[in-house]
């Protein structure tokens, strides 16, 4: 537990949820500040299971303070129009399944609910009051296990026809190498791969964050650049399609300060980067970046859908990291 509750009268309450292959992280908003988050352990062997968490939970806050909203963030492919999983990720069991409306026959009485890609949950939380709170065109790519990402235009989440917006590391950057896409060449994992071939060490756990400060070693520098390189292509080739003002890089390595230099020396040896080019930051949001996005996209879509547009003005009051 992150922080103990205030009393809260007749405060405006909105239940946010991040549904991971691990575990279920929860937070409850006032007021659009979150004021207490916990998490369990994710039960895979039924989807009934999942919607015994989220609905328990659900009722314990609700019989404190009724509820304006619930938002949930989850993996995978998330048709919003019909609150349908199409594909989940590690969540098998939600499957195909309309998650929103599943749960809201396991509550006890009728709840707006919105569930929404995490990837969208993400960008959406910097939206809110991160890194893209003063423009209205940005693009979020993560770096991580795969190279996933979401982008906003005209300050409104863009989703595709197919609710498959955002899926970067399925960029093709050399045929001549094969159909690779970028999860097989700029992901982490694959950085990760790369050095331990070259070095002939094996990095045990998550040492990613060890690897940037190895960039001097004459065998793992030259992997390092390679790999920025195509972290650069991957960003020229959003700037080039979307002209975003901003491009933030998500993922744990983000939080590596040598990170952006990196990408900046990678961009400027590109001679177009100078007509396409946008500022690059780093995301604000990590561990809660699920949370805000979700009680956004409930705020957004259902309960204030005037806000989408403007400039949020949420209170933040613990930290998003």
């Amino acid at each position: 537990m992150v922080m103990a509750p205030q009393r809260r009268g007749d405060r405006h309450a909105v239940l946010a949820f991040d549904l991971g292959g691990t575990f279920i992280k929860y937070g409850l908003f006032i007021d659009g500040a979150l004021t207490e988050s916990s998490q369990v352990p994710t039960p895979l062997g039924s989807a009934e299971s999942i919607y015994s968490i989220l609905s328990s939970v659900a009722a314990r806050y609700d019989a404190k303070t009724p509820l304006a909203g619930i938002g949930v963030s989850l993996p995978g492919f998330i048709d919003t129009a019909a609150q349908r999983a199409v594909l989940a990720g590690a969540l098998t069991p939600l499957y195909g399944r309309k998650v929103g409306e599943d749960l809201q026959a396991h509550l006890a009485r009728p709840i707006p609910i919105w569930i929404e890609n995490d990837a969208n949950c993400a960008a959406m939380a910097e939206r809110l009051s991160g890194a893209a709170t003063d423009v209205e065109d940005f693009v979020l790519l993560t770096l991580g296990t795969g190279v996933g990402g979401a982008f906003f235009i005209n300050g409104r989440i863009h989703r595709g026809k197919d609710f498959r917006a955002g899926e970067f590391g399925m960029m093709f950057t050399n045929l001549d190498a094969g159909h690779q896409t970028l999860h097989d060449l700029a992901s982490t994992s694959a950085l990760t791969r790369a050095v331990e071939q070259a070095s002939g060490k094996c990095l045990e756990g998550n040492r990613t964050k060890e690897i940037l400060g190895m960039a001097d070693d004459p065998l793992v520098g030259p992997v390092i650049k390679r790999w920025t390189g195509y972290v650069a292509a991957a960003i020229f080739n959003v700037c080039a399609t979307l002209d975003p003002q901003r491009v933030l890089i998500g993922g744990g390595i983000s939080r590596d300060p040598r990170l952006l230099p990196l990408i900046a020396t990678a961009l400027k040896a590109n001679r177009f980067w100078v007509d396409f080019s946008a500022q690059i930051r780093s995301c604000k949001y990590y561990n809660e970046a699920g949370l805000y996005g979700a009680y956004y996209a409930v705020t957004t879509e259902l309960i204030a859908p005037d806000r989408g547009t403007a400039k949020p003005g949420i209170t933040h009051i613990q930290g998003g990291k």
